[in-house]
């Protein structure tokens, strides 16, 4: 396993990278956590239709980064028992909704210790987890676009 994720840290330095510098301040549990379900991900794609992904590019995940901000902002501003659904229609338009269906069932799953995640910590590795799909996705559409 060891070896399959320094093919993953070589393959896509600029993803893991994002994960580091964003989850720094953050418990090595959420690293962790963040950085093996990245890993997930991108096997999940490589045994896909899609093939392997290509190397994600540091300015394809800033922009991945910013749609996931403006995505959270219009989550946030709906309230109530309308929140759910909102999320739900949102995760259905989204280009990958079976990948971040599998990183929600994941984040409500207790840890290996048994511990299991707070609501403020699994926001955090939604929030990772949904840019670095977006940016997969993103990456995916520039190498079509341009071939």
């Amino acid at each position: 396993m060891v070896d399959e994720f320094d093919v993953f840290f070589r393959a896509q330095p600029a993803v893991c990278d994002f994960i580091v510098e964003l989850t720094h301040e953050s418990s090595q549990k959420i690293q962790e956590l963040s950085l093996f379900l990245s890993y997930m991900v991108f096997k999940m794609m490589e045994v896909s239709d899609t093939g392997p992904a290509a190397m994600v590019a540091v300015e394809t995940i800033e922009a991945a980064y910013k749609q996931t901000e403006a995505w959270m902002a219009n989550v946030s501003d709906v309230e109530g028992a309308e929140l759910e659904q909102a999320i739900v229609r949102s995760l259905r338009r989204d280009t990958e909704p079976h990948l971040l269906q599998y990183v929600i069932s994941e984040l409500n799953e207790p840890m290996e210790d048994g511990a299991e995640l707070n609501d403020e910590e699994k926001g955090e590795v939604f929030f990772i987890l949904k840019t670095v799909i977006a940016s997969i996705c993103n990456e995916m559409n520039q190498d079509e676009e341009n071939h």
